[in-house]
């Protein structure tokens, strides 16, 4: 068990963290302590000086354990020092009628303040047994004092205490004004904590708008007021904002989403919810309004809100937004439910031009549905590899035999047939995959040209490049791979491109154009004349055919304007150095024509169209 001393505190006191502020009260406590004694010491007889003087010695001690640190002891022995003093000045004069009683208060005060429950409780029973044994010895005379009189020494003894009980009592009764102060600010600090809290856990912090929660406890109290409603939700999206963080950075773009916020509730009524439901995208819940044409006016005029100016460190910037609209509970009354419609409606907004806003249509949803259905196969595809590679040959009209071959991706899915590639194209171009099967289909279609090649047919093979192959910056780097793992000369390989990749981030795509070219590899602008009227890039890359677009090809028999274009194309490259192929040729007549304005190579149905491997080689055998 345990062993403990008259000096141990109890477990649930913490004497060693005092604050600084209670080290310099208790150092205060002992040096009036010590001032007291040595005062006090003067007027008294031989003995009490010597008590007086070796309590005096021990307090000095006291201080050099308090400055070196040692509170528990320094704490535990002075109580102890001052508890003994008064015992003893009290057994040597005037016992119970002792005035010395009165200093035992003030050091069950001190102890009170600065000891555990437990050594206080036993310095109190002490004092208490002391005081008892002093009262029952006088009671049967087994002791005796003197009877007390006034003197000039016991009107200073009075007097020291008065003294050192009154500057005590004032620094405990400040330190607890002090603590009771700190409490009231703490209390205060605490509660405006978790007003704050209340609010952040409710508001958005950048906006101030109410949260998702917020907007849907607003719109189930929309639906109990109104039930029968009908009660709008609109899902409103910035059109364009990422430049805006891009140009300005994303603080610029925060003070844009708070002036929004302002504009926006300006337009709101008491009953009406605005929230933010993150980054630049916002709900409003609309319940005042009486017709369907005034309803479309407000949404108009927010539309009209959104495309203001807003000057943002010291730049003007103007958006515009798409916003899909739903109705309660014509569209059904669960709150998620109608968020996930008025979105898919702001895409249909979107992709019908932006800053407008189009109502909700269930044949919306099922588009979604089914563009996710096809993302997910597309991507089990591109996994398995489960792409074919069809080859549509290329005629040189001079000699109507085949010059080359266009490499196309083919995919025919198990349960949806055949996906056209305009289909799944820009959806693999969406979702990053482009990259692997932009990968897939230039390994397969080099290899195929080296197999053609050992049959006596030294072919030229083109591969369609799509923009997010340019974009990934390490075009060179893989096709420079895939030559040298399947053997095919540079020269022998054209990729193909649209006039949008060499408009969009023209430095990086003329460095990958002037290595590939290096290297020996050919390049041709797929779909000629369909993209982008500047023609300078003409000039700019190292390029080495064009492709008429079938758009013109197929007008040229009915259409002489079309004609006169092909004819204006064929006459560019040629004097440019370029080859000129044209694309879709299904007939005769145009094949003429083709061949009268100068074309120098074409491909259509009127030979082939894209065939497996095997079928192009009976092509080739022809």
């Amino acid at each position: 068990m345990k062993q403990w001393t008259l000096f141990e505190f109890s477990a649930g006191s913490d004497i060693t963290a005092l604050t600084a502020t209670q080290l310099k009260r208790l150092k205060q406590i002992v040096w009036i302590c010590l001032v007291a004694v040595i005062c006090g010491s003067f007027p008294s007889g031989p003995k009490s000086t010597a008590i007086l003087l070796a309590t005096a010695v021990g307090l000095i001690c006291i201080l050099v354990l308090l400055y070196q640190s040692k509170i528990r002891f320094a704490i535990a022995t002075l109580l102890w020092l001052l508890t003994l003093m008064i015992c003893s000045l009290i057994s040597i004069n005037l016992g119970i009628f002792d005035l010395m009683l009165l200093g035992y208060p003030l050091v069950l005060a001190y102890a009170a303040m600065y000891s555990g429950r437990r050594f206080y409780l036993l310095l109190f029973g002490f004092i208490l047994l002391f005081c008892s044994s002093m009262a029952l010895a006088t009671l049967y005379g087994w002791v005796e004092f003197r009877q007390p009189r006034a003197t000039l020494n016991s009107f200073i003894t009075l007097n020291i205490l008065l003294i050192v009980s009154g500057f005590t009592m004032r620094l405990i009764a400040r330190d607890t004004k002090d603590v009771l102060l700190q409490l009231k600010q703490e209390n205060e600090r605490v509660v405006k904590s978790q007003l704050e809290i209340q609010r952040l856990a409710q508001h958005d912090p950048l906006t101030g708008l109410v949260n998702r929660i917020q907007c849907e406890l607003g719109f189930q109290r929309a639906i109990a007021v109104k039930p029968q409603g009908p009660v709008a939700l609109l899902f409103i999206d910035l059109d364009n904002f990422k430049p805006v963080n891009d140009a300005l950075g994303h603080q610029a773009g925060d003070e844009v989403l708070q002036q929004l916020a302002v504009v926006l509730q300006s337009q709101l009524s008491e009953q009406d919810v605005l929230s933010r439901f993150g980054g630049d995208e916002f709900v409003m819940i609309l319940t005042q309004w009486q017709h369907q044409a005034e309803l479309d006016q407000r949404i108009q005029n927010l539309l009209q809100s959104c495309q203001q100016e807003f000057m943002v460190q010291q730049h003007k910037v103007q958006l515009s937004a798409s916003v899909g609209a739903v109705l309660a509970p014509q569209d059904g009354t669960d709150f998620h439910l109608l968020c996930k419609k008025a979105d898919t409606a702001m895409y249909q907004a979107k992709k019908m031009g932006r800053n407008r806003f189009c109502w909700y249509q269930s044949e919306m949803e099922q588009q979604q549905l089914d563009k996710f259905n096809l993302m997910m196969r597309l991507r089990m595809a591109v996994k398995q590899q489960l792409f074919t590679v069809a080859y549509q040959p290329t005629y040189d009209l001079k000699t109507n035999s085949i010059s080359g071959a266009e490499a196309l991706l083919r995919w025919t899915d198990a349960e949806l047939g055949t996906i056209p590639p305009d289909v799944f194209i820009p959806l693999a171009e969406e979702t990053g995959l482009i990259q692997e099967l932009g990968l897939f289909v230039l390994q397969r279609a080099c290899a195929q040209a080296v197999l053609w090649q050992k049959s006596g047919f030294a072919l030229g093979i083109a591969v369609n490049i799509s923009a997010m192959q340019f974009k990934q910056g390490d075009l060179p780097t893989v096709v420079t791979q895939v030559l040298k793992e399947t053997g095919l000369a540079a020269h022998l390989l054209e990729l193909e491109l649209t006039e949008s990749v060499l408009i969009d981030d023209t430095a990086l795509v003329k460095q990958q154009i002037e290595q590939l070219s290096a290297l020996g590899v050919r390049f041709a602008i797929d779909d000629f004349g369909t993209g982008y009227s500047n023609l300078g890039y003409l000039s700019q890359f190292s390029l080495s055919s064009l492709k008429i677009d079938r758009s013109f090809v197929a007008r040229i028999r009915q259409n002489e304007k079309d004609l006169a274009l092909v004819k204006g194309i064929i006459q560019l490259a040629t004097s440019l150095g370029l080859h000129t192929v044209a694309e879709g040729v299904e007939d005769g007549q145009s094949l003429v024509l083709l061949q009268q304005a100068g074309c120098r190579c074409a491909q259509g149905y009127l030979w082939s169209k894209a065939v497996p491997p095997q079928e192009f080689e009976l092509l080739l055998t022809q």
